[in-house]
């Protein structure tokens, strides 16, 4: 064919491959919105733990929650912070980031926006689109949004801990700290990550599947299974 003569076969694979990874968010409905995600956010500034939140959004949104979360080490773009993630889905996310000391570094490739509140400590960023040295702040209590492709370089305050919900292609965003623990040599933290993203998605397969059976499946076979 003229088309594959005039462009090569991997650039049009490519495209097929980026047109399918853009659908994505709409494959499945959302379950989050902003405007619940910030006054849920809002209602925990300053507290020592994240705790409360966590079950603020499990009492919010039932299962979409998953029953254990975990703190893993999170090292992306120079940042060296630690992680709560408590929705990690395939079109959105929710996920804590705490910063015990100061840091720096760069936000990476994110194919999703994001919206975020600072629980505590202060957030800055520059950037990088921009010819000025403006540097924006933002302290416990105010949100700041990361839009898709942006790219910026962040700076946490020591006791730094900022929670952010994102819609997009999400997993595209874990290439980020996937590449941060291996500059590092962090196999622990690449591992911890893998475990969270693959324990979450077989549970939003299996139920699913589970929830597509109970609705079309057959009486007769429900009641001899």
């Amino acid at each position: 064919m003229l088309f594959t003569r005039l462009i090569p076969s991997f650039v049009y694979k490519i495209g097929i491959a980026v047109f399918l990874l853009r659908m994505v968010p709409s494959l499945k409905s959302n379950v989050f919105t902003v405007k619940s995600f910030k006054e849920i956010a809002a209602k925990h500034v300053g507290e020592d733990t994240v705790e409360s939140l966590v079950i603020n959004f499990r009492q919010t949104y039932g299962s979409s929650i998953p029953t254990n979360l975990y703190w893993i080490p999170f090292s992306a773009g120079g940042l060296n912070l630690k992680a709560k993630i408590i929705h990690p889905g395939l079109s959105e996310y929710i996920a804590v980031f705490a910063a015990p000391i100061r840091t720096s570094g760069r936000s990476g490739f994110h194919w999703s926006n994001s919206s975020c509140t600072v629980l505590n400590g202060e957030v800055s960023r520059f950037n990088d689109n921009f010819v000025s040295f403006t540097k924006e702040t933002f302290t416990a209590g105010k949100n700041f949004r990361h839009g898709e492709f942006d790219s910026y370089i962040y700076e946490l305050e020591p006791n730094t801990a900022v929670v952010c919900y994102g819609r997009g292609v999400t997993p595209v965003s874990t290439i980020w700290p996937a590449v941060g623990a291996i500059s590092n040599v962090d196999a622990i933290g690449l591992l911890k990550l893998g475990f969270v993203g693959v324990e979450a998605h077989y549970k939003w397969v299996a139920e699913s599947f589970f929830n597509f059976w109970n609705r079309n499946a057959p009486k007769a076979w429900k009641a001899e299974l």
